[in-house]
């Protein structure tokens, strides 16, 4: 009698055991729903920092664009003096605040267009063409680009480049600066 009785209440407690209760139901559907939302919320999060990423690199390379424009006039000049020509290692280098003249094709000498400071046009990007940032053709973007020189001494100049943008309804600055020397007198 007492094996007919351990069965009966074997077989009653498995019979207990196969179905779930409302609470557990409600808490695996409370972590699937707390998982799920957490995936999209990460998915949101990667696309708005992909696009602030990407303008920061753009930024970050027009910026550096800037000071090797600069450093070109600097080549330039040296290369003047070396052919025996009568100009200084400064010339079109003056402090203040400059843009770049429109486009700059290979081979060509770059021209710094002097611009009251904060008064530097925005770039525009030619999609169809070239697909590069320049001040003549393409649509208008957030970026604005300022170079400002100053002289340090006879032979150093400091070359800045402010790069201003807007990306998600927020503005950005990044400055890079370098110091540009008279390597000829030195």
């Amino acid at each position: 009698m007492n094996r007919n009785r351990f069965q009966q209440v074997s077989i009653n407690l498995k019979k207990k055991q196969k179905a779930f209760t409302l609470v557990e139901v409600l808490i695996a559907i409370s972590i699937l729903v707390v998982g799920i939302l957490s995936g999209f919320i990460l998915i949101a999060k990667v696309l708005y920092n992909t696009a602030v990423i990407q303008d920061r690199l753009t930024a970050s390379f027009l910026a550096q664009e800037g000071i090797e424009l600069v450093r070109q006039v600097r080549d330039s000049n040296f290369l003047k003096i070396m052919n025996g020509e009568s100009v200084e290692w400064k010339d079109r280098l003056a402090d203040g605040s400059y843009t770049i003249e429109s486009k700059v094709e290979s081979g060509q000498s770059v021209t710094l267009v002097s611009k009251d400071p904060g008064k530097s046009p925005n770039f525009l990007y030619d999609e169809d063409d070239t697909r590069i940032y320049n001040y003549a053709t393409g649509e208008e973007t957030t970026f604005n680009r300022e170079i400002i020189i100053t002289t340090i001494n006879d032979h150093a100049i400091r070359v800045q480049s402010i790069m201003k943008w807007t990306t998600k309804r927020i503005d950005f600055t990044l400055t890079v600066e370098d110091h540009l020397f008279n390597w000829l007198k030195l």
